[in-house]
């Protein structure tokens, strides 16, 4: 027993805190990137404050992507949940000061005996507080689990923002890949719909047979059947556009019709080192939060087995009058107490919660290696997919380059009597095939830029860092 209350009396001395204190934990990275050998970056090198999305040089997409962070709802309620956090912790916060009070009473009436059957007035007025000594520290651990949500919640927030950009310059490449490839099977459609005229004259001439009549209709319709589909698609991008934008389906009707061409970028991602990633991707920044904050609850747990020491206090005033008795009296009121509990059996029920409480920890602690380990596969994946739609790139260009030719030659062959107009249609074909096939490569370059970007989880933008402001929290939330 007397073990006990030294024990109880050093704590009340120091102060001390139950629960482990939390470390950052360690991770093994890799020193540079395995599909990038040598081409990281020094940080203090990078001008972190340009928006990536403007090496695009697009005035349509950086308009989008400002409208898109204004107005989108999906950020709106991450930006609520930042201040709901920090409510959070302000009430939390508030656990480790005295609370205090006050009242004012009147009362007027016949108790009976006491006044022996007259009308009795009393009015009264105190102010009282309480306060619960936070010896061991559960009130301060749970405050330090607040202020790590707190930061989980800022971090969901950037990452939020950073997701919503993304998206939207995928979509708005999408949607220019679409329009691009309609122009293409437009003109096409253009094109072998003339030669299906050549070859019905041709074939009232005498000079082919209806299989090349057949073939070259084919060919015209099998074409002109594709343009609905890139229309189509055109509209939901749009639509999925408008969506983010935080606005009806249709208000995007004018960038549907009118065509652009793909932006593309002449300047790859400077790569940070892995290890760098590690500290600025705002998922797993959210992941470490959620481990600190687990760690505190940790603590708080614990705390469960100690000693609760309340103070509590009152100060004031009553006056009480019974006129028919000629009595008037005023009194000052005072109280000074002091409470200590603590729990004896509680058939395991703390323990159950340290339990639980460790093992959620645990769960924390995997789940941010877990976020680590996808963070870097993803930058690698993604380096890898830029890296061969380059290559592949490059080399339907070239092969757009042959098509072209081949088109050349066979007309020629055809019209100096060489080859039949078969060889015509199916070189037709091909470079159709290849040039709709270009055009997808240069939107996956430049889907996998932005896939990229986002997988480096640098941050989209400056209000981004830490959230808004409770102020302009609220201000968007009206709107």
């Amino acid at each position: 027993m007397m073990r006990r209350f030294a024990l109880l009396l050093v704590f009340s001395l120091t102060g001390c805190m139950v629960g482990p204190d939390y470390h950052l934990p360690s991770f093994d990275t890799p020193a540079d990137w395995h599909g990038s050998k040598g081409q990281t970056s020094d940080r203090a090198m990078r001008d972190k404050t340009v928006a990536w999305w403007r090496d695009f040089k697009d005035t349509e997409l950086n308009a989008l992507i400002e409208k898109a962070l204004a107005n989108n709802e999906n950020l709106k309620i991450a930006a609520a949940r930042v201040v709901e956090a920090r409510g959070s912790r302000e009430t939390t916060d508030a656990a480790l000061f005295p609370h205090i009070g006050a009242g004012a009473s009147g009362e007027r009436g016949n108790p009976g005996v006491p006044t022996l059957g007259g009308n009795a007035t009393i009015y009264q007025a105190a102010f009282d507080a309480s306060w619960e000594i936070d010896l061991f520290g559960g009130d301060r651990r749970q405050v330090e689990a607040q202020d790590a949500l707190v930061g989980a919640r800022q971090a969901s927030y950037r990452d939020a923002c950073l997701s919503l950009v993304a998206e939207v310059a995928r979509e708005y490449i999408s949607l220019r890949q679409f329009q691009a490839q309609l122009a293409i099977t437009r003109q096409t459609a253009k094109i072998q719909h003339h030669l299906y005229e050549i070859t019905q004259d041709h074939f009232k001439g005498g000079l082919v047979s209806t299989l090349d009549v057949a073939q070259a209709e084919t060919l015209y319709k099998t074409t002109s059947a594709r343009i609905p589909d890139y229309q189509r698609q055109i509209e939901a991008s749009s639509y999925r556009l408008s969506v983010l934008l935080g606005e009806p389906p249709g208000g995007l009707d004018s960038l549907a019709v009118t065509r652009a061409s793909i932006p593309m970028v002449n300047n790859l991602p400077v790569l940070d080192a892995p290890a760098d990633i590690v500290r600025q991707r705002p998922d797993i920044a959210e992941a470490e939060r959620n481990l600190a904050a687990a760690t505190a609850l940790q603590g708080v747990a614990i705390s469960a087995l100690y000693p609760k020491i309340s103070l509590s206090s009152l100060f004031g005033i009553q006056r009480g009058e019974v006129p028919h008795l000629g009595y008037e009296a005023t009194r000052t009121l005072w109280d000074i107490g002091s409470t200590v509990s603590m729990p004896i059996i509680e058939f395991g029920s703390i323990e159950g919660q340290i339990k639980a409480a460790d093992a959620r920890q645990v769960q924390s602690l995997h789940q941010y290696r877990q976020t680590v380990l996808a963070a870097l596969g993803d930058i690698e994946i993604d380096l890898s997919n830029l890296t061969q739609e380059t290559k592949r790139y490059r080399a339907l260009q070239k092969a757009g380059k042959s098509a072209d030719h081949a088109v050349d030659v066979a007309h020629d062959r055809y019209r100096g009597g060489l080859s039949d107009f078969t060889s015509v249609l199916q070189a037709e074909q091909q470079r159709f095939a290849v040039q709709i096939e270009l055009i997808a490569s240069q939107s996956s370059v430049a889907q996998d830029v932005i896939a990229l970007h986002k997988a480096l989880g640098e941050n989209p933008a400056p209000a981004a860092e830490t959230g808004p402001s409770d102020s302009e929290k609220i201000a968007a939330t009206k709107q």
